[in-house]
């Protein structure tokens, strides 16, 4: 019996022993159920504020290089006639050619001296030839020349080139007496001058003066292979001038391949006319036309080159104008900002239909005081 109620105590003792245990062993899994739930929902939170933010820095990127790519694209490719479309549909343009080059037996021929070309967004299309010149026989030798822009736009131009044993000279201009120039076109509304640079040597100008000369623009000087330079009678030539009592006026060679050169020659140039006096806007004269594509810049760059150069001028206080042919008038340069053009066409009655201060009529002139050719030029003063 005794031995009994030891067995039902030890059993009671066990029963309680693993109650506690159970009770223990619930506390422990509550909590950790608990936590666990915590930490997942603290790890839905975290990975929703992650998701956001990687989803935010992922749309400004991708907005930000969308809007690289456009601007790029805008300033690569996309032409002002384009603007609405930014894509570049311009084929590039033939500045300088001659379809039928003579080229002396014997002589090394380059293809680059008869042709030059540009592109309105591309400073290096690129170049192909195809076909050989054999200069060690005579005879005539077709090429194919083929000029492709990065935009994928072509141009195709045949070119004939002649082997011969003797270049055929051209004929030089007839010259023209200022005389005949004067009663040709001195009218009420114009002005007749010339001008001049080293190349006319020493001048008279009160003989020029006498003549009927009213005007004379004058070479500065310029920019020629990276150098600055002073044309050589630039003194000579506008203090004689003002002293015989033309009005007088200046033009700048030019070779600028960026706005950065220009700045730093409009600087150059500015020392060198100490708060000259002008009667005319200072000219800006850019034409090696010819050799344009080893500058490796484009349409778009020559253009802002100029207006770099009209806006350093004005900021300076002076006033510019440009210098340029009628085919480049309408081919290449743009002159957005409608500023003043002297117009150089060789001919009786020109036909240019832009707007223009200035026409350079010829370059075979004679006049009184200067020994070979000088320019003619009609100024306009209404």
């Amino acid at each position: 019996m005794r031995r009994n109620r030891i067995i039902i105590k030890i059993l009671m003792i066990c029963i309680i022993i693993l109650g506690i245990i159970a009770v223990i062993l619930g506390v422990i899994l509550a909590g950790r159920y608990l936590y666990n739930a915590g930490t997942d929902s603290k790890r839905e939170e975290t990975t929703t504020e992650v998701t956001i933010e990687t989803t935010t820095e992922i749309t400004e990127t991708t907005t930000e290089e969308t809007t690289e790519e456009v601007t790029t694209e805008e300033i690569t490719e996309a032409s002002p006639e384009d603007a609405e479309s930014e894509e570049d549909v311009t084929a590039p343009v033939l500045l300088v050619f001659n379809s039928e080059p003579q080229i002396k037996q014997w002589e090394s021929f380059d293809v680059h001296k008869y042709i030059g070309y540009a592109d309105d967004w591309d400073p290096t299309p690129d170049f192909r030839v195809d076909g050989e010149v054999d200069t060690s026989t005579l005879g005539t030798y077709p090429l194919k020349i083929t000029i492709t822009d990065e935009a994928g736009n072509v141009t195709e131009t045949d070119m004939t080139v002649n082997v011969v044993t003797e270049v055929t000279q051209a004929q030089p201009r007839p010259s023209i007496e200022f005389t005949d120039f004067v009663n040709d076109y001195k009218t009420g509304s114009t002005e007749v001058g010339i001008d001049v640079s080293r190349w006319q040597g020493s001048i008279d100008f009160n003989q020029v003066k006498e003549a009927g000369c009213e005007f004379v623009i004058i070479r500065v000087g310029g920019y020629d292979d990276g150098e600055v330079y002073v044309d050589s009678n630039y003194y000579s030539n506008i203090r004689n001038a003002k002293a015989a009592g033309l009005k007088v006026g200046i033009y700048y060679h030019a070779e600028e391949r960026s706005v950065e050169e220009v700045k730093e020659n409009v600087s150059w140039l500015m020392g060198v006319l100490d708060g000259e006096e002008l009667d005319f806007p200072i000219a800006y004269d850019w034409e090696d036309f010819a050799n344009f594509e080893s500058y490796e810049i484009s349409l778009h760059d020559i253009n802002d080159i100029y207006e770099t150069f009209y806006n350093e001028i004005t900021s300076h206080g002076y006033d510019a104008m440009l210098y340029s042919s009628k085919n480049f008038l309408q081919v290449l340069w743009s002159n957005e900002n409608n500023t003043p053009v002297w117009l150089a066409h060789y001919i009786d009655r020109t036909d240019y239909t832009g707007d223009y201060i200035m026409w350079q009529k010829g370059n075979t002139g004679r006049i009184a005081g200067i020994s070979g050719y000088v320019d003619f030029n009609v100024l306009y003063t209404e």
